[in-house]
């Protein structure tokens, strides 16, 4: 008999939290977190897209790389160890416990894989990407310079030619001599030329493998209204679109727990001060690190992309709580629909995170080739960063 209890179940469900639920306290914590969201994630934008806004670039190379290791320790420290803590209830049914406890890191694994097979078909459809730069704010190479037909070969031989031929002339030689002859030839010229037809070859053959449409007259791509961005700056459209998808792919890993996280806080009474200043700075520093990537989108002039992908990472906490509130009688996040909810969601957005942060923002940031506009100084700033993120986001999930 003693060993039947032992062995029993235990029923999933919170026992009734003591002392007295204060709704208006609640309700002023809605519009708290409302505004450190938005003013997180909508500050590195505001000063990218408004421009009286003066801030300096080591601002913009701050944010973006702290929000890097911001984003990496919401990852590991706030959303894994929950899915785990959530899906290994010892109440939950024997499918989670017992036949396949590793089942919150087969989400998290198959999040991944479905991030990288998204990854893989836009980098077939559009070619390579770019996150905005090694410092986080560069313009993009234009499309509107780069010629779309290998029948353009030619067309750049013959500008060569001319500029050899100009350049013979004004010098008393005889320009219908072999241009590649070295005793004819400046030796700089030799290798300007081979370097422009090897360049010029491999932009031809990675835009022609992007379908960017192009104007007949001239072979040259069809300019759009993304093709610049709001200073103005030529932007390849392919480049663009690219970014654009991986920011949204990046905020909805973000999105997913922050319904969970606003929930959790209208439904707590006991530590209620506590756990809402830690969420604060869970916000602010998770906003900064998404709206600094925001920013680094090339978006056209005027575009409200930026604005609505702010607002959206802004109110979905605000929307939990509102939720929290309204089912605060009923919804019992220790149930085990609660339990698997919570550690199923967690875990894909734990994958998504760590994919997009290790991959698409950290190992772009310092591995590419866009890396390489880094000097070994700004590299160790920049890293210097990235920890610092991370550690303060590490600090807050001790209370979050």
């Amino acid at each position: 008999m003693a060993e039947a209890m032992a062995d029993a179940k235990p029923v999933c469900g919170s026992e009734k939290e003591s002392g007295e639920y204060d709704l208006p306290l609640h309700v002023v914590a809605l519009f708290l977190v409302l505004g450190f969201s938005i003013f997180g994630a909508g500050f590195p934008v505001a000063c990218k897209k408004i421009s009286w806004l003066k801030v300096p670039e080591k601002v913009f190379f701050f944010c973006k790389h702290f929000g890097t290791g911001v984003l990496i320790a919401t990852a590991f420290v706030h959303l894994l160890p929950t899915a785990f803590a959530s899906l290994t209830d010892p109440c939950l049914p024997d499918l989670f416990i017992k036949d396949y406890p590793p089942m919150p890191g087969v989400i998290m694994m198959g999040s991944m894989f479905c991030l990288f097979v998204i990854e893989m078909w836009l980098n077939a459809k559009m070619g390579g990407h770019s996150h905005g730069g090694a410092k986080g704010f560069e313009a993009q190479p234009s499309a509107a310079m780069i010629f779309s037909s290998e029948e353009d070969i030619s067309f750049e031989k013959r500008v060569a030619q001319k500029m050899y031929e100009e350049n013979a002339r004004a010098n008393g030689q005889n320009p219908e001599l072999d241009m590649t002859a070295n005793s004819e030839m400046p030796p700089w010229f030799v290798v300007f030329y081979e370097q422009y037809v090897r360049q010029r070859l491999e932009m031809m053959n990675m835009i022609k493998q992007s379908g960017i449409p192009y104007r007949e007259e001239k072979q040259m791509p069809a300019v759009t209204e993304s093709s610049f961005d709001v200073e103005g700056q030529d932007v390849d459209p392919m480049v663009y679109k690219k970014m654009s998808m991986n920011i949204t792919l990046l905020e909805g890993g973000i999105l997913f727990h922050s319904v969970f996280v606003g929930m959790t806080i209208s439904i707590t009474i006991e530590g209620f001060i506590i756990l809402l200043v830690a969420i604060l700075f869970h916000q602010m520093f998770e906003g900064l690190g998404l709206g600094s990537r925001i920013a680094a989108v090339p978006y056209p002039k005027g575009s409200i992309r930026p604005w609505l992908l702010v607002v959206a990472f802004g109110c979905t906490a605000p929307i939990g709580q509102a939720i929290g509130l309204a089912t605060r009688g009923s919804y019992d996040p220790n149930s085990a629909f609660g339990l698997i909810i919570v550690g199923v969601f967690n875990a894909i957005s734990s994958g998504l995170l760590i994919y997009a942060a290790l991959v698409d923002l950290l190992a772009e940031d310092f591995l590419s080739e866009e890396a390489e506009q880094l000097t070994k100084k700004e590299k160790t700033q920049a890293f210097s960063c990235v920890l610092l993120g991370a550690a303060g986001m590490s600090v807050v999930g001790a209370f979050a």
